[in-house]
């Protein structure tokens, strides 16, 4: 009784300094014991150590940055790792007082109905803030859930798709891949666009292959992940459809050989006759005067930015005027830089130095993600074709809108989840198939 006793004292205390602190143990403790549920002792003991282990350090993370950041105390009393978190609590903190209906200054209340940045984000921390009342750090912790929760997610679809090695493999590249470490702890959507997305891809497998019972669940979860994309950034739905049309399509055009053959062809007719039409043209140019925008404002932006376009169009020629071939141009170098830069001869910061190793890691993932593509048609092509399609609209899209480093980087996380994946089980064949080659030397020698 008295033991009983203290720790209800303990733990009401600690809830009474950091409640979200309280429930990220729970919930972490829920979620590390829904991942071991219907995997054998062995795998449940690796799952949840990756799982334990990664959340550990970002908790320590969170700490770390409450204990020693620097806030900027003229504007806001808590640390921030980077500005737009400073900017998202803020306003989420104000949507919460107008809800409690709390008195605050005229230009305050104009903030929490800004166009400018609204995102379905503010409002889900602001409910979690309403809930447990303002948590500026707690808002980090309930990100390290999603990401994790997310993360559960794709090792369950691996799992099934591919099987229990690449499984365990992609899941700590989740985990502990330095920068999705970092984007996962902090206070900006990253987590819950990850959740989302991944989400959707699970339901659109269960909706096309699950049991009967299943398949109506797995089409809802498609259209409400679709929803909240909707409101969660700009381009995020068109990513998502596009990222399912060519996933699905692929999935149904490499069916067989012949139908890969017809499809492509028929592709291409499509496209050769279709951007012949005027109308289909002004479409087409549109969207890309719209990315040329985006991007020149990126370029603008501080940091360490690069152009993709010719020069002339930097403040000289409104990008409107841009010609096709202009246009072809410029989407063909956003399409490289996405998967080239930053470069190692672009290096100007100490940041970009210290990001340099884990881009030299990307370009082995790249290349390995090509070759798991071709072990996944193998194993499972209809996840295979999802998470190649959705990777490969998303990395097109950041490429042709980005124009800085650092943003570059940020929004290429988008894909890095799927493209890892892909990328362990290329690893995994390759490892398999050289394992069997020198097996098969061995038995001959013999």
């Amino acid at each position: 009784m008295l033991i009983a006793i203290a720790a209800g004292v303990a733990l009401g205390f600690l809830y009474s300094l950091s409640p979200m602190s309280v429930w990220f143990v729970v919930l972490g403790a829920a979620l590390v014991r829904l991942a071991m549920r219907g995997l054998s002792p062995r795998e449940a003991r690796w799952v949840a150590g990756l799982l334990i282990t990664a959340m550990a350090i970002r908790a320590v993370i969170v700490a770390a940055l409450f204990l020693f950041g620097s806030p900027d105390r003229i504007y806001v009393p808590f640390n921030v790792f980077f500005g737009d978190e400073q900017y998202m609590i803020v306003r989420a903190l104000r949507q919460r007082a107008v809800w409690l209906d709390l008195p605050m200054r005229v230009e305050q209340f104009s903030d929490a109905f800004e166009i400018y940045g609204r995102t379905s984000y503010l409002q889900v921390i602001a409910v979690l803030q309403l809930l447990v009342g303002p948590s500026p750090y707690g808002v980090h912790l309930f990100n390290i859930l999603l990401y994790v929760g997310g993360g559960i997610i794709l090792h369950r679809i691996v799992r099934t798709a591919f099987g229990r090695a690449p499984a365990l493999g992609a899941l700590a590249f989740l985990l502990f891949l330095p920068s999705m470490m970092l984007w996962s702890t902090t206070a900006l959507k990253e987590s819950l666009n990850f959740f989302v997305v991944v989400s959707m891809l699970g339901s659109a497998v269960i909706a096309i292959r699950g049991p009967a019972r299943w398949r109506i669940a797995g089409f809802a979860g498609v259209v409400l992940a679709l929803a909240m994309l909707t409101t969660l950034r700009d381009g995020a739905v068109a990513i998502g459809l596009a990222g399912l049309a060519v996933g699905l399509g692929g999935a149904l055009a490499t069916r067989k050989a012949s139908s890969f053959v017809a499809a492509t062809m028929i592709l291409m007719l499509v496209c050769i006759a279709g951007f012949r039409l005027p109308r289909v043209q002004a479409a087409a140019m549109r969207v890309v005067f719209e990315a040329a925008n985006k991007h020149i404002g990126h370029a603008y932006t501080r940091g360490h930015s690069y152009e993709l376009l010719d020069t002339v169009y930097y403040g000289h020629r409104p990008v409107w005027t841009m010609t096709a071939t202009d246009a072809a141009h410029f989407v063909g170098r956003g399409i490289a830089s996405m998967v080239i830069f930053p470069a190692p001869w672009q290096v100007r910061s100490r940041s970009e130095l210290v990001y340099l190793p884990e881009q030299m890691l990307w370009y082995v993932v790249v290349f390995a993600a090509a070759i798991g593509v071709v072990a996944g048609f193998q194993r499972d092509r209809l996840v295979t074709c999802l998470f190649a399609g959705y990777a490969a609209v998303a990395l097109v899209a950041v490429g042709v809108n980005s124009g800085n480093m650092g943003t570059l980087v940020r929004h290429r996380a988008f894909a890095l989840p799927y493209v890892g994946a892909l990328a362990v089980l290329g690893i995994a064949a390759v490892l398999t198939r050289f394992g069997s080659s020198r097996q098969g030397r061995y038995a001959s020698d013999r």
